[in-house]
């Protein structure tokens, strides 16, 4: 009989044994790769500077063509597919794990934006909307008068 040492469990080896259960009830784990596709959300950061708030969405393998973005009711929303690539190779496929497929992703916009005047440009498989903020949000010096 062999001697194993035992070695007590740290918190985060429970913590990502919850996650790993926590994730095949949603459906993001290993029990569910097998019966339903993956569904694919891009990562955004979202950063506010003096004038504007600036969205950036990490698109790769996508073209322009494929990309959309609108405002509506206060509301952005980024659309677009990525498309599996369609050619046939002579080999056989051993492991896909890049997830292809349509996405939306929406973000409520603050009141105080100038929601005509947003731009979306798109370089290098990162998708950059500008949202301008309003003239009354954006800060501004008051001058300190002396009175005598």
């Amino acid at each position: 009989m062999a001697l194993v040492r035992w070695q007590p469990a740290s918190l985060f080896d429970l913590r990502n044994d919850m996650n790993r259960v926590f994730d095949t009830f949603r459906g993001n784990g290993p029990a569910s790769d097998a019966s339903r596709p993956a569904q694919w959300r891009p990562s955004v950061d979202i950063v506010e500077n003096e004038d504007a708030y600036i969205i950036n969405a990490d698109l790769p393998g996508i073209t322009r063509e494929d990309l959309g973005v609108a405002v509506t009711d206060g509301r952005l929303t980024l659309r677009g597919e990525r498309r599996h690539d369609s050619e046939e190779s002579d080999g056989s496929v051993h492991r896909i794990e890049r997830v292809y497929g349509a996405f939306t992703r929406s973000f409520d916009l603050p009141d105080a934006v100038k929601e005509d005047q947003i731009e979306a440009t798109y370089l290098d498989g990162v998708l950059s909307v500008t949202v301008p903020k309003a003239e009354e949000v954006k800060p501004r010096q008051i001058e300190v008068k002396i009175s005598t």
